[in-house]
């Protein structure tokens, strides 16, 4: 009985876990940019990505995850880049790379 209700207990520890982390994400990012807004599909995008850490490279699951947290305007020091390099770098190579999505300013950029 003690195997079952410890088993019981992990069970319902990674689910909720799991619900905590998933229901965190936003469905759609917005960036205020000077050539237009940005609206970004993070739900579509956390379909196609299994790795939350493919694009959020320095953040622990389940956490607050913002780009502009250490990839803000002005914040640029030492190997960290600025917001808007990250972005266009991560992005754009991962359209280019995978065939898909916008790789022109206008593909995201909307006035």
């Amino acid at each position: 009985m003690k195997k079952f209700a410890t088993l019981f207990v992990v069970i319902l520890s990674v689910v909720f876990a799991a619900s905590t982390v998933l229901a965190a994400a936003p469905d759609k990012v917005t960036y205020k940019a000077d050539k237009g807004t940005v609206t970004f599909d993070h739900k579509g995008h956390t379909a196609k990505i299994a790795k939350c850490a493919e694009c959020h490279h320095k953040d622990e699951a389940g956490k607050e995850q913002k780009c502009d947290k250490c990839h803000a305007k002005g914040k640029g020091e030492g190997k960290k880049v600025e917001l808007k390099e990250a972005l266009h770098k991560n992005c754009k190579d991962c359209h280019k790379a995978g065939k898909k999505g916008p790789e022109k300013c206008d593909g995201c950029h909307k006035k």
